[in-house]
């Protein structure tokens, strides 16, 4: 089995079903330690955000827009490296058109088949995870690892039950202001919160900063999707002293790349496990 991820959950879902030796190609956003010495046949199209020398986020925000309006693509594929490479099996993705690339099936390499994720909840994982292990031949590992997230999140849900639900404000983009959505409103409430603007299985929305300050959260977390800790944690504090200032409400800064940004069993249980412990800390 040869396997090519052109989406970083791809390739942590891989490696979660103990395939990671059979990828023969990521994408370059996949950030995976055993992606490290793989071929890489994605770029972006569009500047990035929340590393060294990446682009504010409004000036992202409106490269994406301009490079939709154009009809230019935001990522690319290298179809000529990935037929050399010959998978059997593409792991795509057709949640979000900004995030990662969306293969064209069209496009792909003889023989190969792609396997598109697609979950928006934490039940969609769990179908993404079953279909994966189907298409690798790796369905009893697939179960194993259900059977232990659904567990892991279980044990969450039951300490959380019994302190008092936390409003809390997911933001996923500073400028403009955009509310968690997708699995995040999910894990808020499964961590003992309730997302005063976001819907759990809807997308990520934009709002006004007024909306948000009319939102009188207990607690803002800022999750920026694809930020590290530190540059999230940065971001939070321009914002604490900026459009923030008014709430009377703690700012958390959390490392949105590993834990928010991507829909895979380690982010949920870790992601949960942390909004925990922020629900908690405000509590005390």
């Amino acid at each position: 089995m040869r396997i090519a991820s052109l989406v970083p959950s791809g390739t942590d879902l891989v490696h979660a079903l103990g395939l990671g030796d059979a990828l023969v190609a990521v994408s370059h956003e996949c950030d995976h330690p055993g992606a490290a010495d793989r071929p890489v046949v994605t770029r972006s199209g569009i500047p990035f955000a929340g590393a060294p020398g990446g682009e504010a986020p409004g000036a992202v925000d409106a490269a994406v827009r301009a490079a939709l309006e154009a009809g230019d693509a935001l990522y690319h594929t290298d179809h000529a490296r990935l037929a050399e490479l010959a998978p059997d099996v593409i792991v795509g993705q057709d949640i979000c058109d900004v995030c990662a690339v969306q293969p064209d099936a069209a496009c792909l390499p003889a023989g190969a088949t792609l396997l598109t994720l697609s979950a928006t909840t934490l039940a969609g994982l769990e179908d993404d995870l079953r279909r994966l292990g189907e298409a690798l031949e790796a369905e009893a590992t697939a179960t194993r690892v259900v059977d232990r997230l659904q567990a892991g999140l279980e044990a969450v849900r039951t300490r959380a039950s019994g302190r008092p639900r936390v409003r809390a404000l997911t933001l996923e983009w500073a400028d403009p202001p955009f509310v968690g959505g997708h699995w995040v409103p999910e894990l808020v409430a499964l961590a003992g919160g309730e997302d005063v603007l976001g819907a759990a299985g809807t997308p990520s929305r934009s709002v006004g900063w007024e909306a948000v300050r009319e939102s009188a959260p207990d607690v803002v977390v800022h999750l920026p999707c694809g930020y590290g800790l530190d540059a999230a944690s940065e971001e939070a504090a321009s914002l604490a002293a900026g459009p923030l200032a008014s709430l009377q409400a703690p700012i958390w800064a959390v490392d949105a790349n590993r834990l928010f940004s991507r829909c895979t069993p380690e982010a949920a249980l870790l992601g949960a496990q942390t909004l925990e412990a922020v629900f908690a800390g405000r509590e005390s």
